[in-house]
């Protein structure tokens, strides 16, 4: 703990359910950084299940969007009668930056100007440190301006007994894997064929177990399971709840997926994850700390699609184009997965 710990300290984060996973190491960190510090973080409502373990811990201030100005008007209401040691503008985004000027606070830590976009650096008068880091090693050093070096050994929700229960009674003690097909923006989805073409020789890694398809397209998850070998694909798209989908991505042999939300989850339980990684480069938003198992085509894809050398390129640039994904090969994920495989006890 820092001799000159705040006493208090509000941190804005409000975003996709992958963003909190990637955040949830600071959030820890601070917690265990600053045992007296008072913290309060606004978070999106839809994602209160997530970090209900928190709660006695942290002032859990829900938010819808904001999507209208009545929901700006609430948070100036609410907090029009507190002052905080420190803000965490940990989000660089037109809604977010919004509230920034409706909390008061001697201390507003923002951004880098590199990443303090949507006029971010109006309304703090602290900025992070440049790097080219990983988002999650990004957050991290928003505590480190308070004084918080160590990084937590674990941050992942403890997983409820009831969503423990209906995994048992869905799937027993077989091993499986996880399939994630879809990212939340289609340029960082693989090629419909290849993922079938994947999933049909899924053999040739040595696995001939269950596969349960997820995402957020049904037709595609049962089309998908349906090219699982031997039936033995099953698709729970849209039928799961946070904690049940917790407890699915913690129990799994490995999660195969593009850069999307399950991979943080998978990875904040010690899942392998064999995420594929095109547009954005995977030391950027993969597995935080464990990427070794990834299919990383990103110098690729500058270099092919966008015609730069990959190590003069931004750090934070993405490859928009649709040819991206459809670079990273079915050979090369089944030898990663292979390699995630075989090396579990």
């Amino acid at each position: 703990m820092t001799s000159h710990a705040p006493a208090s300290v509000c941190l804005v984060r409000l975003s996709a359910l992958g963003d909190l996973f990637l955040l949830l190491p600071a959030v820890q960190a601070l917690c265990d950084g600053l045992p007296q510090t008072r913290i309060s973080w606004l978070i999106e409502r839809r994602f209160l299940p997530a970090v209900a373990h928190l709660a006695g811990r942290i002032d859990l201030y829900p938010v819808d969007g904001p999507r209208t100005l009545a929901e700006f008007r609430r948070i100036r209401r609410d907090f029009s009668d507190r002052k905080f040691d420190v803000l965490l503008a940990m989000q660089a985004k037109l809604r977010s930056n919004l509230i920034y000027p409706l909390i008061r606070a001697d201390r507003k830590i923002g951004f880098d100007a590199r990443r303090a976009k949507d006029g971010q650096g109006l309304w703090v008068n602290e900025r992070i440190p440049r790097a080219d880091e990983h988002l999650a090693d990004g957050f991290l050093a928003f505590v480190r301006q308070l004084g918080v070096t160590e990084q937590p050994a674990s941050w992942a929700p403890p997983l409820l007994p009831a969503a423990l229960d209906w995994r048992e009674a869905l799937l027993g003690d077989e091993p499986y894997l996880v399939y994630n097909p879809s990212a939340s923006k289609a340029e960082r989805d693989w090629p419909q064929a290849l993922q079938c073409e994947f999933l049909r020789r899924l053999p040739e890694a040595g696995w001939r177990g269950r596969v349960v398809i997820t995402g957020s397209n049904p037709a595609q998850s049962a089309e998908l399971a349906a090219c699982v070998p031997d039936g033995l694909g099953l698709s729970l798209c849209g039928q799961t709840d946070l904690p049940q989908l917790f407890a699915l991505l913690a129990g799994a042999r490995a999660l195969v997926s593009p850069d999307s939300g399950p991979v943080h989850i998978a990875r904040a339980y010690e899942v392998p994850v064999v995420g594929l990684y095109a547009v954005a480069r995977s030391a950027l938003s993969g597995p935080w700390q464990q990427s070794g198992f990834c299919v990383d085509v990103y110098d690729e894809a500058v270099g092919q699609l966008l015609g730069k050398e990959p190590g003069t390129v931004d750090w934070h640039l993405r490859v928009h184009d649709a040819r991206a994904m459809a670079l990273i090969t079915v050979d090369a994920v089944l030898a990663q997965l292979a390699r995630a495989v075989v090396v579990q006890p």
